[in-house]
């Protein structure tokens, strides 16, 4: 249970610096109570379910060396903006590169996942 809130803290920080550095996830109207829902959302996904995605797709990502991770990141991501509809993933823009759609929730997962792992190796 510790590791579970532990997580989820480390989420909301995710959640709320890339808030910050991109601006691309919008919270809705009641913010603090939408970060702290996606957060547990998110480290339930993290700590059960993303376990056994990756035990299902171990051929797939066997194969693509991998790159599935990304893939699974995201569809936790989608799993939140889902159960959550005040939470809207929109396109944003890094070095020119404009990411909209599906491709701006693998980035948004992508930097919400390196904010998480730099969080546990502090």
């Amino acid at each position: 249970m510790k590791k579970f809130f532990k997580y989820a803290l480390y989420l909301a920080f995710a959640l709320v610096l890339h808030q910050e550095l991109w601006h691309n996830l919008s919270f809705g109207p009641d913010k603090l109570f939408t970060i702290i829902k996606a957060s547990l959302i998110l480290a339930f996904f993290e700590l059960i379910l993303k376990p056994v995605v990756k035990i299902l797709l171990l051929p797939i990502s066997i194969i693509t060396l991998g790159l599935i991770r990304i893939v699974i990141n995201t569809l936790g991501l989608y799993l939140v903006t889902y159960l959550l509809p005040a939470i809207v993933v929109s396109s944003f823009s890094i070095y020119n590169w404009n990411l909209s759609g599906f491709f701006a929730y693998v980035g948004t997962s992508f930097f919400i996942s390196l904010f998480l792992y730099i969080f546990k190796i502090i």
